[in-house]
């Protein structure tokens, strides 16, 4: 597979791009916890929390295309936990302008540093119930479902379901060969 986008650290000045994401109504319907309210400011400050942390058990990641620097998108992981070999993929958010195939292959790549890197033999996530685009996504990269848990989020002015789903190092193993990784 040839990839078109790859990652970077956050720098300043990400910030207002980030901050324009969370104006989109139907992205921020479509992710956990509520919308929140962010000045520039505040969201400065965040993305300065970022860089200068020394957090081990959260990445936040920036998703540029390969010939560009420019920011379209982020992702999160978070509760890495080395001694057990586990973690949860936050979520991604990409501008809406870049496409399709960019949350795919920010997956994938997003896989190989999970497994290859920082050695994780169990990656989880959720999934709204009804976010059918980010499910079938994440079932076509290799994640399987574990269950649905019910009114397990408070979004949009009532409780909604969600699907939990993993992905194993095995389950990598698989996608390596598939993608060419």
């Amino acid at each position: 597979m040839e990839f078109e986008v790859k990652f970077r650290a956050f720098k300043f000045g990400d910030e207002n791009f980030i901050n324009s994401l969370r104006d989109i109504d139907e992205m921020e319907q479509k992710i956990g916890g509520p919308k929140r309210f962010v000045s520039i400011d505040r969201e400065q400050k965040w993305i300065n929390d970022i860089i200068m942390n020394d957090n081990q058990s959260t990445i936040y990641l920036a998703i540029i295309k390969k010939e560009s620097d420019e920011i379209i998108g982020y992702l999160s992981i978070s509760d890495i936990d080395y001694r057990n070999g586990t973690c949860f993929w936050s979520g991604i958010k990409l501008s809406p302008l870049v496409g399709e195939g960019y949350g795919a292959q920010s997956a994938i790549l997003i896989l190989k540093y999970i497994f290859e890197e920082l050695r994780m033999v169990r990656c989880s996530g959720v999934c709204q119930e009804e976010h059918f685009a980010s499910l079938k996504m994440l079932l076509k990269i290799g994640f399987q479902k574990e269950g649905l848990m019910r009114k397990h989020l408070y979004k949009n002015g009532k409780y909604i379901n969600e699907w939990l789903l993993s992905f194993l190092d095995e389950d990598y193993e698989k996608i390596k060969i598939k993608f060419n990784l």
